[in-house]
């Protein structure tokens, strides 16, 4: 091999090993994704009095928490504001003026009003070009 091609691949390589770091100690980290194993293969399945209880209560810990014990500073914009407070502003009443959902949208007020009108009217059959996509 020519001296010159080897110097530029050991130096690629060198370059490219210099960031690979070998892991040997393995932990559970809820976030990732794990990959599944095999549902027939009787040597991969861990039955469920075999889990450390370590892994349960780090489980248990990710799905309890909140942002609010996660983080030790308050949203910093209103759009990202779910999950922070559990406090109403204001407490659910049976107060009426407080509660007045809509029964129907706009549209669908008008799409009835429009199909009432022309109940009794007799429908032509569209005869023009079809349109296709």
């Amino acid at each position: 091999m020519d001296p010159i091609k080897q110097l530029f691949y050991t130096e690629q390589y060198e370059k490219q090993n210099r960031n690979i770091k070998l892991v040997e100690e393995f932990i559970a980290l809820p976030k990732k994704k794990s990959v599944t194993s095999k549902f027939y293969s009787k040597y991969e399945r861990v039955r469920p009095e075999e889990v450390p209880v370590e892994y349960i209560k780090l489980i248990e810990k990710f799905t309890e928490s909140v942002p609010r014990n996660i983080y030790d500073y308050q949203p910093p914009m209103m759009n990202m504001d779910y999950g922070w407070f559990n406090k109403p502003l204001i407490p659910n009443s049976t107060d009426s003026r407080l509660h007045f959902p809509l029964k129907q949208c706009e549209v669908v007020k008008t799409e009835i009003r429009i199909r009432e009108t022309d109940k009794g009217l007799p429908r032509e059959k569209f005869v023009g070009v079809p349109f296709y996509l």
